[in-house]
Formats: C-alpha cells, structure tokens, sequence
C-alpha cells in the first residue's frame, strides 16, 4: 500500500477476516499487566485459560464432564497437533473444498493424502452459497482415512452446515473409527444453537471442535485458539503437544476477552447490523452474492475479475482478497463499522 502513498492509519483492512472494531479494552489491560511477568513461562498447557473456558461453558450450559480442552497458538496449531498426534504419514483426510485451506496445507506437510470432495454451489433465491453431500462425503472415505474436516461458517463463502446434517455424519464416521474436526472460528456470528456442534460431542469421542479467539474477540494478533474434545482425546492430544504454545500477554487477554461479554455483544450487533446492508449493498451494484453467516462476504462482479477490483481498491486504500479457489471473479469482504461500510461501497460504486 506504500505504493499508493498510504500511511497505515489510512489503509481500510478488510481482507483478513478480523474484526476492525478491535478487541476488549479489558483484555488490553490484562496483557499490558501480565507484560510485567513474562520473564517466566505461562502453565505448560494454559491451564488458567481452560479453566476460564470450562466455566464459560459450564455458564452456557454444557455439561464439560467427560469432555476437555486444548490452546494453541491460534487454531492452525490446534488443527496442525491433530494431525501430528491422529495420523499416520500413510493416512489420507477428506477435505471439503473451497474451504480453509490450511487443512490442506497442513496435511500435506505432514506426508498425508488429502481427498477433496468438492462443495457444490447452489442459488437460494438468488444468494449463491456451498453445499456439501453426505453421500459424496461417505463415498470419498478409504481404510486409512483418519480425518475429516468440516469448517462451518465456511470460509471462504461463510455458508452454514446444519446440525442435523453435523450429527449425522460424525455417527457414520464414529462407525469407521474416523475422528470429526468440525471448525467453528466463525461461529459466535451465527445462532450457536442451531449450528454449534458442541451441543452433540457428548455423544461423539471422535469429535473435536476448533474455536478461537482471533475473530468474534478480535484478538488475531494475539494469536489463541483452541479445541473441545472427550478426555481420552485430549489425553492422545497431550501425549506429543508442544508445552508453552502461548505467551502470557496473549493468554491475560483471552482470559480477559472472555469475561467482558459486553464488548463481545457490540461486535456482534456490529456485524448483525452492517453484514445485511453489505450484502445489498453489493447486490444493488450490480455483484453476486454469496449468502453469509460469519463477519465476511464473498462475492463477484458479473465481468470484471476479482484482481480488477482488489487492485481498483488497493488504489483507494481499501484492501480486499481475491479468493481465487472459487473462480477469477470472487472476492472475500470483511464486514467493517458504520464509517468503513460507508466507504467501501463508495469507492466499490466508482468501480461499477
């Protein structure tokens, strides 16, 4: 952006996903605070957090018998640790493409086959959006598949999986001994009760559930993620884990974000509010849309390719991301305030 003679404090970022609102003033407080200590290690597994986080839970209530909880260093290394500690290098994963592609990144760093079972693209009335099949998916598995991944919101279009459909797939892959990642960094922008997967692990030992603290809690920089799963998972998980994964600034600040739920409300009615007028707003410009349930949107000009409009942007100070792995044309909006909205869809306007 350098380039275009932007200083940083002029450049709009809404390519990543993050919430530009910015995190818990509370939470910057407790980093500040735990700077002072961090001459020492934090617990070896972030023991303090997962307590915040069982309570937290326990609050909402679930029923955290039987089930436990792991940190890393944002949920790649959550995703990454299970990989290291659930698979073989002669094993395969299914992934379910487009969709976050460190699955397969990290896969194949590990030597793994990684068995693609392309999401089909559908229209309700006319928002486009990503299915996924359940007999496509059962069809794809082989004797060494030891994963599937499921990411819901999906990233990059942010449709949703319903939890019918979530529960009945981990049955059949409990069946085959096949361990369920179900992915839901984006969940807290949806109703968690009709999609959040943690209301049905009970019933599933090979279940894991990725969350984070880099999105709805605005904390991507801080880097925390982590994954609910049954006890004797957690145990396996444990077994190779690397201790020490997070600082101790950034687990204050997770512990703190978590707390203040007051300011993870105003994100929240933030996106509720401005995620709508974003989408029609694009609509009324003449894009395609793809329905969304997270704090993105994807979308595509009928004509012009996404580099076409990342670069138009990019000249304005508005940074956005083409999503090539869907087609030439899409691009991925973060949902920004009010004011950022507002300029966006102006400069977007220009473009059209």
């Amino acid at each position: 952006m350098q380039a275009y003679g932007f200083s940083r404090d002029q450049i709009l970022r809404l390519a990543g996903n993050e919430t530009t609102m910015g995190f818990s003033p509370l939470a910057l407080q407790a980093a500040q605070e735990a700077l002072a200590s961090s001459n020492f290690y934090d617990e070896p597994h972030s023991e303090f957090l997962i307590k915040a986080l069982e309570d937290h839970f326990s609050s909402e209530g679930l029923d955290i018998s039987g089930l436990g909880m792991v940190v890393g260093t944002g949920m790649d290394s959550v995703i990454e640790h299970c990989l290291i500690n659930f698979t073989n290098t002669n094993d395969s994963i299914v992934n379910l493409p487009p969709t976050f592609i460190y699955y397969d990144f990290a896969a194949r760093r590990r030597g793994l086959e990684v068995i693609n079972v392309n999401r089909e693209l559908v229209d309700r009335q006319g928002l486009l959006g990503f299915e996924v099949s359940m007999d496509k998916i059962l069809g794809a598995l082989k004797p060494n598949t030891k994963m599937v991944f499921l990411c819901s919101p999906n990233n990059p279009d942010g449709s949703i999986i319903e939890l019918d459909f979530i529960e009945h797939l981990a049955q059949k892959l409990l069946e085959k001994n096949i361990i369920f990642f179900v992915d839901h960094a984006y969940i807290e922008f949806c109703s968690r009760a009709n999609y959040d997967a943690r209301q049905i692990i009970h019933k599933f030992p090979n279940m894991i559930i990725g969350y984070t603290f880099s999105k709805a809690y605005a904390l991507a920089g801080f880097r925390v993620g982590y994954g609910l799963m049954h006890k004797e998972l957690k145990d396996k998980y444990l077994s190779l884990n690397t201790p020490f994964l997070c600082s101790r600034p950034s687990l204050a600040a997770a512990q703190t974000a978590l707390k203040d739920q007051a300011h993870l409300q105003k994100i929240l009615d933030n996106n509720n509010r401005n995620r709508p007028l974003l989408m029609k707003g694009l609509q009324d410009l003449g894009f395609k849309v793809y329905e969304s349930y997270s704090n993105f949107v994807l979308t595509e000009h009928p004509t012009k390719s996404a580099n076409e409009l990342v670069e138009h942007l990019m000249s304005r100070g508005i940074i956005v991301r083409a999503i090539k792995t869907v087609n030439p044309k899409t691009a991925r909006i973060t949902v920004g305030t009010d004011l950022e909205l507002a300029r966006l869809l102006a400069e977007l306007k220009v473009f059209c």
